[in-house]
């Protein structure tokens, strides 16, 4: 089992998302500026979930997956909470872990703009980076998701050219 700490940052606290998060997961997965990027989502068991989320049972088989997932030890995901109320701001963590850590991350429309991601996103990495085992970190963004594109070069990752599933690799060495 992956042992996923609890991150603090300026603002923030990213918190292993746990069943607590599930109507903080419903707000931010039902939001149909979040899920417009983010491709495929599936439960633990390979079944889609509809998007934009529209129900807690679907946040619950969200959750089910990220927790599987880190029990498995190939990936993760922290809640962003902000300040003292704790408030579900997003998620981030990583789709694969090693070789190649893949970062993913989504954030609710209302936090967008205050650089919030880039914070979260940094603490994540720094964690993630601690591993001698990681080559090399990605993040898969489309070509037309700008405010993504401009996210992971201020995390230092470039363009490689490499496609998947629409999505264009941005990666950099550790």
């Amino acid at each position: 089992m992956l042992e996923v700490p609890v991150l603090e940052t300026e603002r923030m606290t990213l918190a292993p998302l746990c069943d607590d998060h599930r109507d903080g997961v419903r707000a931010l997965w039902s939001q149909p500026a979040v899920v417009r990027h983010s491709g495929r989502v599936l439960d633990q068991f390979g079944i889609p979930i509809m998007m934009p989320m529209t129900s807690l049972d679907d946040a619950d088989r969200l959750i089910a997956f990220w927790l599987k997932s880190q029990a498995d030890g190939w990936g993760n995901r922290w809640a962003m909470l902000l300040g003292s109320a704790q408030a579900f701001a997003g998620m981030v963590g990583f789709n694969a872990l090693r070789p190649a850590a893949e970062i993913a991350y989504h954030l609710h429309p209302d936090y967008w703009g205050q650089g919030l991601m880039l914070e979260g996103c940094e603490a994540a990495l720094d964690w993630r980076l601690a591993d001698q085992d990681v080559t090399r970190i990605d993040a898969f963004v489309e070509p037309i998701n700008g405010r993504s594109i401009a996210l992971a070069k201020r995390l230092g990752l470039s363009a490689t050219g490499d496609m998947s599933e629409g999505a264009e690799r941005y990666s950099r060495a550790p």
